[in-house]
């Protein structure tokens, strides 16, 4: 099954799901072609005005300075957080009884975050898995709606609360000042609890009825009823919400697993702090952890919104420049640092996704296709 579930899926060629057809992204209109073209030219151009406004020259100075074992390492504890984060969603499929191995986990959470990459749309990721792990054994389209709901809402509440604990860390252990404006951390905090209360009330029976009932007939037709299985055609939406009711008492049932999973993710979040520490070792300019916690995750808040420029490019590495300038770090050392970080947490985890998206999803479907 899991074969067949790649094979049916390849993220070089389809995008699009509609009831129970995948459309090629090669069939989609000109006009998001170009609209795809236009935010990736608009992100590279950011990113050069960004490089030439750093001094291009003095940043490759700087960044030719580093220690290339540290950076290696780095590299591999980001690699390690993004196995974890995997791996904090396959608890949660395994409280459900999903009959889902680890590796499969991680390959259909690599293949959702290429294709994310490539196109970026709101919960990208989230729509894929579920829709790659929906005809598992013992599986089934409400399980993978509340797999991914809540693990992304684990996903927030460890972002909201790796943020409150850096701020703790810096304003009462060490005695600092938060190296940016408070109330930015209070409404990033703020957020991140709301959010994680709207992907609960996502899950919500009664709710997702009155929302089903009260919905226009197009909004029915084009949202609801194409979460609908043929095997359910018949009962409609309301069946799908049963299914969703039962998944989320089932991963009631099993607290241990939920904690796990939150454990996890966390470390997925830290780790990506971790990175840019490191790299700061690797340029010789030390950096409170804590102090990186805080601006990294306020960086990665950022990126969350984006849902426009592939992978932020341009944005996000100016933001993460200008982080480490208000922490006094000279603008071409803290252009290198943001450089490396980048290279070491997008970049190469863009590799990393790419090569297991085309060994377990392109190379499938080409196979199929030529038999």
């Amino acid at each position: 099954m899991r074969t067949q579930l790649l094979r049916r899926f390849n993220p070089m060629h389809y995008l699009i799901y509609q009831e129970d057809r995948i459309f090629p992204i090669d069939g989609m209109p000109v006009s998001k072609k170009r609209r795809g073209l236009l935010f990736t030219s608009v992100g590279l151009i950011i990113f050069l005005v960004y490089l030439a406004y750093s001094n291009p020259f003095s940043v490759l100075m700087e960044v030719g300075r580093f220690d290339p074992w540290i950076f290696a390492m780095a590299v591999l504890v980001n690699y390690v957080g993004l196995f974890f984060f995997s791996a904090s969603w396959y608890l949660l499929l395994r409280a459900l009884g999903v009959g889902i191995g680890v590796w499969e986990s991680v390959q259909s959470m690599f293949i959702s975050l290429f294709v994310v990459w490539l196109v970026p749309i709101p919960m990208g990721t989230e729509i894929i898995r579920a829709y790659l792990v929906k005809d598992e054994e013992n599986s089934d389209m409400g399980k993978a709606i509340a797999s991914v709901v809540v693990h992304k809402a684990y996903y927030n509440i460890a972002f909201g609360l790796l943020i409150a604990l850096g701020a703790l860390m810096v304003t009462v252990f060490r005695g600092g000042p938060i190296p940016v404006r408070p109330e930015l951390v209070f409404f990033v905090i703020v957020f991140a609890a709301v959010s994680s209360v709207i992907y609960g009330l996502f899950l919500n029976p009664s709710l997702l009825m009155t929302v089903y009932h009260r919905s226009p007939d197009w909004v029915r037709r084009n949202v609801f009823d194409r979460m609908v299985d043929s095997r359910m055609r018949e009962r409609g939406f309301p069946a799908v919400i049963e299914e969703i009711d039962s998944a989320v008492r089932s991963l009631m049932a099993r607290p241990l697993n939920n904690f796990a999973s939150i454990l996890m993710v966390a470390f997925h979040w830290s780790t990506g702090s971790l990175t840019a520490y490191m790299v700061a070792l690797s340029l010789g300019t030390p950096i409170d952890f804590w102090v990186i916690v805080l601006i990294y995750a306020l960086i990665e808040f950022i990126q969350q919104l984006n849902v426009f420029i592939p992978g932020g490019l341009g944005i996000i590495d100016a933001s993460l420049t200008g982080a480490f300038v208000l922490l006094g770090v000279p603008l071409s050392l803290a252009s290198a640092i943001s450089l490396l970080t980048r290279l070491a947490t997008y970049w190469f985890e863009l590799i990393l996704c790419a090569l297991v998206s085309l060994r377990y999803g392109y190379k499938e479907s080409l196979k199929e296709l030529l038999q």
